[in-house]
């Protein structure tokens, strides 16, 4: 895999509950569109914003407003994701595999989720151990300074992009964007404390 291409996954939410700890009705990711490895680390995300989402009983009463913290939310758990797909594929390299083998899991893995057969198979038994305890993966905000630029209701589609800008240690900077049909909705960046801790023996 070109590290600088950005490579297209579709990945659904039964993958994204592999590696995030998250669950409704605060699981703010939906889909992982793509990712790119350097020069900066980049994850396109998406979260569809239903009508239905239980928020709106009470955010606000006849307006289906969109809360911009769980934007600001979506933001940090995209940012999340990023981390725990970078330290797999880092993973996976020290160990002899390769980030390809990575991408052909995950892939498979959706597939097998999405009831079509998986053509990499072989590979999803390998990366479901790496995934079992997505806490292993958390990162915690230290810092957030995100704009919130545009208001953001149901029946729209909230694009997430968060790019990994600077680590100092545990210490890890992002800059992220969010857009609804479109339009810039947040802006800014996020200082998170990540620790990818090593998969369980147990």
């Amino acid at each position: 895999m070109n590290a600088k291409k950005e490579t297209p996954l579709r990945l659904g939410t039964d993958v994204i509950q592999k590696l995030l700890p998250h669950r409704r009705p605060f699981l703010m990711v939906d889909r992982i569109e793509s990712l790119v490895r350097s020069p900066v680390p980049t994850l396109r995300a998406t979260r569809h914003i239903s009508a239905n989402e239980e928020v709106f009983a009470g955010h606000f009463p006849g307006l289906h407003l969109w809360p911009g913290v769980y934007t600001i939310e979506g933001l940090g758990q995209t940012a999340n994701v990023l981390e725990a797909l970078m330290a797999l594929i880092d993973g996976f390299e020290v160990a002899g595999g390769s980030a390809e083998d990575v991408i052909e899991g995950l892939l498979s893995l959706e597939a097998r989720y999405t009831l079509r057969a998986a053509p990499h198979a072989d590979k999803v038994a390998v990366l479901l151990e790496q995934m079992r305890d997505p806490l292993r993966f958390m990162g915690m905000s230290a810092q957030v300074n995100v704009k919130l630029l545009s208001p953001v209701f149901a029946g729209q589609r909230l694009d997430y992009c968060v790019r990994r800008t600077h680590t100092a240690g545990d210490l890890v900077r992002f800059e992220v964007e969010a857009e609804a049909d479109g339009r810039e909705v947040a802006r800014g960046s996020m200082d998170s404390i990540v620790k990818v801790a090593a998969p369980s023996s147990d």
